[in-house]
């Protein structure tokens, strides 16, 4: 059982208050309940002590859904006997298994997650006697204060599917579009039509702070439902060619492909591969021009690469190539475009010296031209007109985590004093399956490359010149112990170049989680007009392994944070 660790303060007697008011009674139940609910333990995903609130806001679930839903509550000691001391199970089986030992017709897991001084709330609701998929729902409270209108949203939810209730006028106003219903093209069954609401990235303000000299501002974020899995890696592109950017997730054995829809995010696709080779970064483009932009997905073992690329036809996978020796990374080179680029293994380093234009014909490999990328390896650069005069810079980020700018020769033109760019993922070494092992009974030494994080060129600022968004992770300890990297929150910062160095525009307020991959969207300037500046307008997607640190990748679960740029410049004239 969770132990009571919270202080009492005014505050925290103020949320009991108030949550001792709400909670409706039990008397309204139907005389016939439609089935029994067992309740599970709400997990908690914070870095601070949340049993305080996991219990009672489990308690307040209860009661609103046997007064809403006209359920029966299977009783919290009957469900604390089945557990027997053990967590509440996540396989289907298992839970199946509790469900049918408990008499009861659905059991409803859930989850608590803290970001900033947002809380979320998610819940599966499986149902034992029966074929229908498990069905998903969440709602957030932008404050602490503000959890009983989440849970009051929550129960409402569950209340109106499967059960059939339907909320007051004046409970239902949420203003948010709906996802498609069951059987709707392209919709799973039993969706919940609850996006998230907005949640704001710190309570002092604003979730971008203010360099000197640029005026940035942003509307907060928005949050994905959780997912049970470790991100590694996160890209965003057409997979089908109907104009619209669908959202790539993949773990270390498995990618998946998603359609949002406000906050929701709708699966309508996965794979999984072998575990000895794990993924490490995926990206996309439309290089054989089919209106369709392919995954390349590469992966390695502890000694060499095993990269695939697929295709979504609207409802499969197809494979264009498996089992290739190489690894794979769409790159952008100015003035030519995306291009598909290569580097080998060879038998004495991870990384034989040359990364390559590659082209796939018939799901095989042929080597072109080398690219000057100042001797980086395939994930460590951008290529970048930093100055506009015409020729490429090298923006690079090294093993140390120190954000870099080359010429294409390999000259250090800048090194930054501030790490950038730190991930825990790599090549090399041992596999993700062995890291545990690893640190329960020690390790050898076998060598291991981390891959750096995502470098992404935009124009942020409307000088004509591109500038650099990169992630910051925030860690200590990973520049001692290198060997095991662990990444507990972090930042995303957007830079300039001013002719010698790279210097901030802005950066987003401390994210709590490890940030595993980004991506920024289309880049909109509006004009100055009398009286109002330029201002600048884009999206932020941010991939984030909640409170793991992003080590353990198995336990871990991960989620989506959406933030809203809005950039401005100087008042118009």
């Amino acid at each position: 059982m969770m132990k009571f660790a919270a202080p009492i303060t005014p505050r925290f007697l103020a949320i009991l208050l108030l949550c001792l008011l709400a909670v409706p009674v039990f008397a309204n139940a139907a005389a016939s309940p439609p089935g029994r609910v067992a309740l599970l333990p709400f997990e908690a995903h914070s870095d601070r002590d949340l049993s305080y609130l996991t219990s009672g806001l489990r308690d307040m679930l209860a009661s609103r859904l046997a007064s809403r839903a006209g359920v029966e509550i299977v009783s919290r000691a009957a469900i604390t006997e089945a557990l027997a001391g053990k967590p509440a199970p996540s396989d289907p089986k298992a839970l199946h298994a509790l469900g049918t030992s408990l008499q009861a017709d659905y059991v409803l897991s859930g989850s608590l997650t803290a970001l900033a001084s947002s809380l979320s709330l998610d819940s599966t609701l499986h149902t034992i006697n029966g074929s229908e998929a498990p069905r998903t729902y969440y709602a957030t409270a932008p404050r602490e204060e503000e959890i009983i209108g989440a849970i009051d949203d929550l129960s409402w939810q569950i209340a109106e599917k499967p059960f059939g209730k339907q909320r007051a006028a004046a409970a239902s106003s949420s203003g948010v579009a709906p996802i498609p219903a069951a059987g709707a093209p392209g919709g799973d069954a039993y969706l919940t039509a609850h996006p998230d609401r907005v949640l704001m990235g710190a309570a002092a303000g604003s979730s971008v702070l203010r360099p000197m000299g640029v005026v940035t501002g942003a509307l907060g974020f928005t949050k994905s439902q959780t997912f049970n899995y470790g991100l590694v890696a996160m890209e965003t592109g057409d997979v089908d060619g109907d104009e619209q950017n669908e959202f790539v997730l993949a773990s270390a054995y498995a990618v998946r492909i998603y359609r949002r829809y406000d906050s929701r995010y709708q699966k309508i696709g996965e794979i999984t591969f072998p575990k000895r080779y794990a993924i490490h970064s995926v990206t996309m483009a439309d290089l054989n021009n089919n209106g369709r932009q392919e995954i390349y997905i590469s992966a390695a073992d502890a000694k060499e690469p095993r990269s695939t690329v697929l295709e979504w036809d609207g409802k499969e996978f197809v494979h264009t190539a498996d089992n290739l020796s190489w690894y794979l990374r769409v790159i952008d080179i100015p003035g030519q475009g995306p291009v598909l680029a290569g580097q080998k293994a060879d038998l004495v380093r991870l990384f034989a010296k040359g990364v390559f234009r590659v082209d796939l014909s018939q799901g095989q490999v042929t080597k072109g031209e080398e690219i000057a990328c100042g001797g980086m390896n395939l994930f460590d650069f951008s290529l970048v007109d930093l100055d506009g005069n015409g020729g490429l810079e090298v923006v690079a980020i090294s093993q140390g985590d120190r954000l870099m700018v080359l010429t294409p020769n390999g000259k250090q033109l800048w090194v930054s004093d501030d790490y950038y760019g730190g991930t825990t993922r790599f090549v090399g070494g041992e596999s993700f399956d062995e890291i545990n092992q690893d640190l329960e009974h020690g390790h050898n030494e076998r060598p291991r490359l981390y891959i750096p994080a995502r470098i992404v060129v935009r124009d942020m600022n409307n000088d004509g010149l591109p500038d650099i968004v990169v992630n910051k992770n925030l860690s200590s300890s990973s520049r001692i112990l290198s060997r095991y990297r662990s990444y507990p929150n972090g930042e995303i910062h957007a830079l300039t170049w001013n002719g010698i160095s790279l210097t901030e525009l802005w950066r987003t307020r401390k994210i709590d989680g490890y940030i595993a991959d980004y991506q920024l969207g289309k880049v909109e300037t509006v004009a100055a007009t009398e009286g109002k500046p330029l201002s600048i307008n884009a999206e932020l997607n941010v991939g984030v392994v909640l409170n793991s640190g992003g080590l353990d990748i198995f336990n871990a679960s991960s989620a989506v944070l959406s933030f809203p740029l809005h950039l401005t410049g100087e008042e118009g004239k």
